[in-house]
């Protein structure tokens, strides 16, 4: 993917949407609730903003196949973590970041968009970027599986025809 600085943020949110709240939610004794975001901005000033929401659609995508992957009942089911984009208005130029929830834990990169492979104490991230070649028909792969445990953020899509997945 592209390099990012990731910052750390504070966010109202709407634990019944499981993502910011555009209201201000309130717990029983009326105060704010706030949850710890992930705030994710391109170290290139430049950046496309289209780049943003192309990580989105991603990260979507491989959430639809994990679905699929999990209908499969593996021993470990695996997730991606719902993000969006968020447009800092009160800054110059209005730059544009991806958010998602912040995921607690120790943090692990699986494999790579060039052919790392950590295979010393896991197999399912490399059975689910396995699955997603088979369910797609060999048409695409979502790799650069990374995250904690098998929570995993910021997937990279391969496709066969070199279309439709970011840069």
């Amino acid at each position: 993917g592209n390099l990012r600085v990731a910052h750390h943020l504070l966010g109202p949110w709407d634990p019944t949407t499981g993502s910011l709240s555009h209201t201000q939610v309130r717990d029983g004794a009326n105060k704010q609730k706030y949850q710890v975001m992930t705030a994710k901005i391109s170290i290139d000033p430049f950046e496309e903003r289209s780049i943003y929401f192309q990580d989105v659609m991603m990260q979507s995508y491989a959430s639809v196949y994990a679905h699929k992957y999990n209908q499969y009942k593996p021993p470990k089911p695996v997730g991606f973590i719902k993000c969006w984009v968020l447009e800092l208005v009160e800054r110059p130029g209005r730059p544009l970041c991806g958010v998602e929830r912040y995921i607690s834990g120790e943090f692990r990169k699986h494999n790579n968009n060039f052919g790392f492979v950590d295979d010393t104490e896991r197999n399912t991230p490399q059975a689910f970027s396995h699955f997603t070649l088979e369910a797609s028909c060999g048409n695409l792969i979502i790799c650069d599986i990374q995250g904690v445990s098998d929570l995993y953020t910021d997937p990279q899509i391969h496709s066969l025809d070199g279309q439709g997945f970011g840069k």
